[in-house]
């Protein structure tokens, strides 16, 4: 790669909307500066075992890059935390190796600072029986795009996605999910919620692909967007390829404004309409914030969360 290029990612695996301009992204980035980190590599040991793997990922670099390899052995169960709160351009590559009947759960907490901009690629594979969950939650205050592609190679094999954001201040937030269903009677659920303001910017790009010898899988995709205000800016792709014909792919979204009704319900009890809007925005984060099961972790992202809503005040 050429110095002071820009990283192609997030693309969708069939191009369409070209009006819209979302077939695929780019990511600045410069080779000469950036620096490297060696590579992490966790895995279960033996059948039954489960473990849990945490990290706190920082840095000033102007461009770092991280790559991450766990692995789930045979009837084993991994979880990795990480409180990603980078401060320049930062490119992350996790990899994921379910073995047969493994479990795999992701948590990432993104908090990254202003005016830096980070790359989170997720791959994995899944052999029979066995499963990844990847919860999400983005709050930082800079860029994200995020690229993840799960392959449900097993038969009978699964994949849940839950993404929650929040995006103000002009911020960018560039998703791309795609899951792909090789295996028969596999499985994937992909939920997406969150909340737009002060002119920030948002694509989800969501695609779940039957390969051929996929029978009896089946696909589920819902996204909801709240949008609050004029200056926002949504773009929704969802895209279902099938070259299989006993599968079933669903797919869905709800966007747009807090309705009248809504608002109605909470002036009735003396909220005004600004309060309104921050609480439903920080609905959907609150509710994954469920999913982490380390204090510390989850005491950051209420922190960065309470600061982002730090302009809103409640009054009686």
């Amino acid at each position: 790669m050429a110095e002071n290029s820009n990283k192609v990612i997030n693309r969708l695996p069939s191009k369409t909307w070209y009006w819209l301009g979302v077939n695929e992204t780019r990511f600045p980035w410069d080779e000469k500066q950036c620096v490297r980190f060696p590579e992490i590599q966790e895995h279960t040991d033996a059948d039954g075992e489960a473990k849990t793997y945490k990290y706190q990922i920082e840095g000033t670099d102007a461009f770092s890059e991280r790559t991450f390899t766990f692995t789930a052995e045979k009837n084993s169960r991994l979880t990795v935390l990480m409180d990603i709160g980078t401060e320049g351009n930062s490119a992350l590559h996790i990899n994921l190796n379910a073995k047969e009947n493994g479990e795999i759960k992701l948590v990432q907490i993104q908090r990254n600072k202003a005016d830096s901009k980070v790359y989170n690629e997720v791959c994995g594979n899944c052999d029979a029986s066995a499963s990844v969950e990847l919860v999400q939650i983005y709050l930082g205050e800079g860029d994200i795009y995020s690229d993840e592609k799960i392959d449900l190679n097993g038969d009978g094999s699964s994949l849940k996605t839950d993404i929650g954001y929040l995006g103000q201040n002009k911020k960018c937030l560039d998703m791309n999910v795609v899951a792909n269903h090789f295996g028969k009677n596999t499985k994937s659920e992909i939920q997406v919620a969150g909340a737009l303001k002060d002119a920030a910017k948002k694509i989800f790009r969501g695609t779940i692909d039957f390969k051929k010898g996929s029978s009896g899988s089946t696909g589920d995709e819902l996204e909801t967007v709240l949008m609050l205000g004029d200056d926002v800016e949504n773009k929704t792709i969802p895209l279902i390829l099938c070259a299989e014909e006993d599968v079933a792919g669903n797919h869905g979204a709800t966007i747009g404004e807090l309705d009248e009704e809504t608002l109605f319900y909470f002036e009735s009890r003396g909220i005004k309409k600004e309060v309104a809007e921050d609480i439903c925005a920080r609905a959907s984060i609150e509710k994954l914030l469920r999913e982490v099961e380390d204090p510390k972790i989850k005491e950051l992202a209420l922190a960065e969360l309470d600061q982002m809503s730090a302009g809103v005040k409640e009054e009686a």
